[in-house]
């Protein structure tokens, strides 16, 4: 099902969309995006990236098994969305801080970055695995 025009692409092509997954999911706390609009751009990219090269290929570019991101992201987001409990704060209450850059610039922080990390692996996690489990059936 391979062609060697998008095997050329697909070098270029992961790598973007990784970096727009990441771009979506930084930006979630104040626009539309977060955790799972970023997983769903970057299972989209390993997905169309398994097709192109096949299971060897992507057992090494993702050499464990998705059930571990699955399971990172849970806690992630567990331990963010507990952790103000700890402080005496209601669950789920985010933190903002500002990271100064230097020049009078500075980059808005929110603890909440943190649970759409975990957001984000689950959705990898979970929808990499299912592909990967469908495919290597379908193969057989």
């Amino acid at each position: 099902m391979t062609s060697l025009i998008l095997k050329t692409a697909m070098r270029l092509i992961l790598p973007l969309t990784m970096l727009f997954a990441a771009y979506m999911t930084l930006r979630g706390h104040n626009e539309p995006g977060g955790g799972f609009v970023g997983g769903l751009v970057a299972a989209v990219s390993l997905a169309l990236y398994r097709m192109t090269y096949g299971v060897d290929s992507f057992d090494t570019l993702l050499p464990f098994h998705p059930r571990y991101l699955v399971f990172v992201g849970l806690a992630l987001a567990f331990l963010t969305a507990i952790f103000p409990m700890i402080l005496g704060q209601p669950l789920l209450t985010s933190y903002e801080h500002y990271i100064p850059l230097g020049f009078g610039q500075k980059i808005h922080f929110v603890s909440a970055f943190f649970f759409d990390g975990g957001v984000l692996l689950v959705v990898i996690g979970a929808s990499i695995g299912m592909i990967d489990r469908i495919s290597r059936e379908v193969e057989r």
